[in-house]
This record gives C-alpha cells, structure tokens and sequence, in this order.
C-alpha cells in the first residue's frame, strides 16, 4: 500500500491524505470524482495495510480535517477515535514518518 496527498493550488497546503494499492488508478479516480491531483509521498510505499492506515491516521492528526479547523478535505479519519487500536497505531504512523523524515518530523519525540 501507498499512502498520498493531495496540495490546495493556491494555499500549497496539504488538502487530502489517503492510501491506495494502485496510485495510478487512484490518481485516475480523485481527478474525476474530487478535481484533485494527488502525489505518492515519498518512501510511504510497500507498507502492509495495518501501516499504510496509520500513516494516514497519523497525517490527519498532523493537517486536521476541515470540520474541525484543519486543512483536509478528508470526509472521515482512516481509523474512529473509538477504535481502541487508534492510539497505537497514529505512534506506529509517526514513527514511519519519522523514520522517512515527512517534511521536518524527523525531530517528533514518540512517546
């Protein structure tokens, strides 16, 4: 699995965060159902399912949804903040993108 984004044209903010097992199809697909152009992150690709979720659970904690102040047009987060398996994995999450050093996250303290 690969996990994307997507950047608003003219804020350069990250604006949707999602994972696919096939970025060409899925780049296919969100240019025609949401207008946007989504980029593989890089060294975010060949993760297993449990990872892939949490790097993207991770990434909207980091750029928040839109309904809640934030800049992501993400309808819902990749896993409920019910879901008792969420806290470890958003950790799992940042340590990947600790270990790829996501734009300056390379310095995040993981607890």
């Amino acid at each position: 699995m690969s996990v994307y984004r997507s950047f608003d044209e003219n804020t350069k903010e990250v604006n949707y965060i999602g994972i696919t097992n096939n970025v060409e199809r899925r780049t296919y697909e969100q240019l025609r159902a949401r207008n946007i152009r989504i980029e593989p992150i890089f060294g975010l690709n060949n993760l297993s399912e449990y990872d892939a979720r949490a790097t993207e659970q991770a990434l909207i904690e980091i750029h928040g949804l839109q309904k809640n102040g934030g800049t992501l047009m993400n309808r819902i987060n990749s896993i409920a903040k019910t879901n008792p398996i969420k806290a470890d994995a958003v950790k799992r999450g940042l340590e990947i993108l600790k270990e790829n050093e996501y734009d300056g996250l390379k310095d995040i303290i993981i607890e």
